[in-house]
């Protein structure tokens, strides 16, 4: 379960920052408006929200199971933090520039990934390599394995030096933002987050109880799927973990003793 009330002393030394993509500088940035907030609890809005996108990877095949997914989550981060997703996030395939503009990729699926071509994977090599984080979402929730073995499959080409393995729950992921004891999704089987560790850091993240599905609404505004089997706050958990993903990800490489927790407080009455 997601532990309500523990906050950690926030840190006052500098991040070490991760070898990022093309948009350095503006992540540098976003790493220290990140640092701000926690310090500007008091000031209500006086500390700039910093832009971002959550792009999701389209390929030949149903690549978007659980629509509005990503802008569901981005508008919880807008909530509860100071970044600030776009409304829309952007659609890539492999071969766009657009690729290595951010250092989050959402690749979600049921299905089997397809055979990507060389070219491709050079290019996806590429983009954990620069500081990069992959997350794949598994929309059958564990109950198909074929999006999970096409996953590790890949994976296996991407970093054949790093094989997949489960984040512990020591692993700072769990609380890079709030603290989380286990993660879940739309359903929550106990089965464990996997990762490709490579050079203190996350390069490849494998969610195996369909995050997108704790987020997806419908026209009306109400959830599409319900969580089973701990319901609304088994979805909360969800979205705290996916906040936690995304602030991981766009941010910097957190060091276990440099976590932080951001109280829900000011977020709810923002909303």
């Amino acid at each position: 379960m997601v532990s309500y009330g523990r906050a950690m002393t926030p840190p006052n030394s500098r991040y070490r920052r991760r070898p990022l993509l093309r948009a350095s500088a503006h992540l540098g940035a976003l790493c220290a408006v990140h640092a701000l907030t926690r310090s500007a609890r008091a000031d209500d809005g006086a500390s700039p929200a910093t832009p971002i996108d959550l792009p999701q990877l389209a390929y030949d095949g149903a690549w978007n199971p659980r629509a509005g997914a990503l802008e569901e989550l981005g508008r919880e981060v807008r909530l509860r933090s100071r970044v600030e997703p776009q409304q829309t996030p952007t659609v890539v395939r492999p071969r766009d520039e657009n690729l290595f503009r951010t250092p989050f990729l959402w690749v979600a699926g049921e299905d089997a990934l397809p055979d990507f071509d060389p070219a491709v994977v050079r290019r996806l090599r590429r983009f954990i390599d620069l500081g990069g984080l992959m997350v794949f979402d598994d929309a059958s929730g564990g109950s198909a394995p074929e999006f999970r073995r096409s996953v590790l499959e890949l994976a296996a080409v991407l970093a054949p030096s790093a094989p997949m393995r489960e984040v512990t729950a020591e692993h700072v992921l769990y609380r890079s933002f709030y603290l989380v004891d286990r993660p879940c999704g739309r359903t929550d089987f106990g089965n464990p987050l996997l990762g490709v560790h490579d050079a203190g850091r996350l390069k490849m993240l494998f969610v195996p109880g369909d995050l997108g599905g704790a987020f997806s609404r419908d026209l009306r505004g109400s959830y599409r799927y319900p969580c089973n089997p701990g319901g609304p706050s088994q979805r909360e958990e969800a979205i705290r973990l996916g906040v936690n993903i995304v602030l991981y990800a766009t941010c910097t490489d957190y060091k276990s003793d440099r976590a932080h927790v951001e109280t829900l407080e000011r977020s709810r009455r923002r909303r």
